[in-house]
């Protein structure tokens, strides 16, 4: 029983002095957390949960059953892969009547003068810090998707 609580505070020690880990995360898996995830929509008609944080990455799951707010982050950019379903993402362009959310954060109802993708399962985009970005959903459609936030 002494042996064990040294060895329990070296693992602890070291995974401390190094948190950089391989991680991987199945589609099944993030399928799953979209689904228990759209069990707990807001009134957006999104839910995210974030599964981990490395150094200045962020790794989240999202579902959304709607059209979501045009979004600016100034020092974050934004890595989606679509799990399952299909959505429409603007971006680009301006902000029309954008507003200060958070430090850094701005939210508005539209883009204008952004460009258009269809985006579906397997499909992965990169959004640059700084870029205005909104993801449209048709009515009656979801989307389930994993996000990695890299803050610069």
């Amino acid at each position: 029983m002494q042996l064990i609580v040294p060895v329990v505070a070296l693992a602890s020690l070291l995974a401390q002095s190094n948190p950089a880990q391989v991680r991987v995360w199945k589609s099944s898996d993030i399928d799953t957390r979209g689904a228990a995830l759209a069990k707990k929509l807001d009134a957006q008609k999104v839910a995210s949960e974030v599964i981990a944080t490395e150094g200045n990455r962020t790794f989240m799951v999202a579902h959304r059953e709607g059209s979501g707010l045009a979004e600016v982050h100034d020092k974050q950019a934004d890595v989606i892969v679509i799990s399952r379903g299909e959505v429409t993402m603007v971006y680009g362009g301006t902000v029309v009547d954008g507003k200060t959310t958070a430090p850094g954060e701005t939210r508005a109802a539209s883009i204008k003068g952004g460009t258009e993708v269809k985006l579906g399962p397997g499909d992965i985009l990169h959004i640059p810090a700084k870029v205005p970005h909104q993801m449209k959903l048709a009515p009656g459609t979801q989307v389930t998707y994993f996000v990695t936030k890299v803050v610069k």
